[in-house]
């Protein structure tokens, strides 16, 4: 099995991936991009998955660790919450994207759920933490008719839109 690493080839430790200033964003930033060339091996060596799929899960995990994690919370990767996938997928993504829709959120979800699969499998997240996110990634329904409910905001309605599903 493959073990992720920074650029010192040191055994990586979920800590390394504090952001307290600018400089650890960028840091962590480019940590996180190793580790997901590193995921995205997992997938193809360990797990054997088609290499278009991966390339789709490695996509997933890519968009929501540094778009969403790193650059938007400014969090640590490892530390993240199913409220905080929830936020994403029902508020983040749906304002942010140009044409949000079911199936591209579908595709980035499934990146996710695998990603945090990958880090409970070399223990840097507990199983607790992964199975929630895991349950997080498959409510489509919601996230379906949250982006509807986007698509069908008049007047007043965003701050209430809002409300329902706040990113954390």
């Amino acid at each position: 099995m493959p073990t992720a690493r920074n650029s010192a080839s040191v055994p990586l430790r979920p800590a390394d991936f504090n952001i307290a200033s600018l400089d650890d964003e960028v840091r962590v930033d480019r940590l996180c991009q190793e580790l997901l060339q590193d995921f995205h091996r997992y997938l193809l060596e360990v797990l054997a998955v088609h290499p278009l799929q991966a390339g789709i899960l490695r996509r997933g995990g890519d968009y929501f660790l540094r778009d969403f994690v790193i650059d938007s919370l400014r969090a640590n990767i490892f530390t993240v919450t199913a409220a905080q996938v929830r936020g994403f997928a029902g508020n983040w993504y749906i304002q942010r994207a140009l044409e949000p829709n079911a199936s591209e959120l579908a595709d980035l979800l499934a990146g996710i759920a695998a990603f945090y699969r990958f880090s409970t499998e070399h223990g840097w997240i507990n199983h607790a933490r992964m199975t929630a996110i895991v349950e997080c990634c498959a409510d489509a329904e919601f996230y379906r008719e949250r982006i509807e409910s986007f698509h069908q905001l008049a007047g007043n309605d965003y701050p209430a839109w809002c409300r329902r599903c706040p990113v954390p």
